[in-house]
């Protein structure tokens, strides 16, 4: 009786290693998790998943000689669906935090952003100080639940912040005269003033960022592996050239302000 207990603990503890490695391990195929709605980043035109992300997930899945399918998600599923199991990896522009860092696994970064003021242009003169932000009174809108909110609502209390549901319906409002400034994250600010295809009329960008942050991909806490194995890809597409090259393809004002 005691050999065949000790060959059951022996048997029990094979098996719970075999299910830690299996879910440690690069899936056959690389379930993406991405919301699409993030454009340069990440967006959805003409029925086709298109952006950096998509180029980046495309040349992941290419290098660890994988699979990839990408699920498009609300922004607000993904972290969930990471931790359900209904995908391997969140891929959308999502920003390094304290909060998220407490229910995931990062990866290294793979780009440097921060937040940034959008503002009419005919009232740069008004708003080019570096100080003028902080101004009393200024009528500074933001995207709720986003980074740029938490840096208003910290950074800036003696403005009047609105909250807006959309990136649209707060430069809707911007255009209309009812806030002074938009505050959200580069990719969404080089999007609307420094591409022709994709800008937004009488708006101008001021490239000052007003913090420091870092995008990242995102796994489950124990998925060290394909972590690892995530930094090892990332590595080489810094290194080859790719990232550079869907950089330059997607977010063309960021490698000209970073000369």
């Amino acid at each position: 009786m005691k050999l065949a207990r000790i060959l059951m603990s022996f048997l029990l503890a094979l098996a719970l290693q075999s299910a830690h490695a299996a879910d440690n391990e690069v899936p056959s195929t690389l379930r993406i998790g991405t919301s699409a709605s993030y454009p340069p980043l990440t967006f959805n035109a003409d029925g086709k998943l298109q952006g950096m992300e998509a180029d980046l997930g495309m040349a992941v899945g290419k290098h660890l000689k994988v699979k990839t399918q990408f699920v498009e998600l609300a922004w607000d599923e993904l972290i969930p669906a990471l931790n359900d199991g209904r995908i391997d990896v969140i891929m959308s522009g999502m920003s390094v935090t304290d909060a998220r860092s407490k229910q995931v696994l990062f990866t290294d970064p793979y780009m440097k952003i921060g937040q940034m003021a959008l503002i009419r242009t005919a009232d740069l003169v008004q708003w080019a100080r570096p100080t003028a932000l902080f101004a009393k009174g200024a009528r500074v809108g933001v995207k709720t639940g986003t980074t740029g909110e938490a840096f208003a609502r910290a950074s800036l209390p003696d403005a009047s912040i609105t909250g807006f549901d959309s990136i649209e319906q707060g430069t809707d409002a911007l255009v209309a005269g009812k806030i002074d400034i938009f505050i959200h994250d580069a990719p969404t600010i080089w999007r609307l003033t420094a591409n022709t295809a994709t800008e937004k009329a009488g708006l101008m960008g001021l490239y000052r960022p007003l913090t420091e942050e870092y995008l990242a991909w995102a796994v489950r806490k124990q998925d060290t592996a394909l972590a690892n194995a995530l930094n090892g890809s990332l590595d080489v597409l810094k290194k080859d050239g790719t990232l550079g090259q869907s950089m330059g393809r997607w977010i063309p004002i960021q490698v000209k302000v970073k000369n």
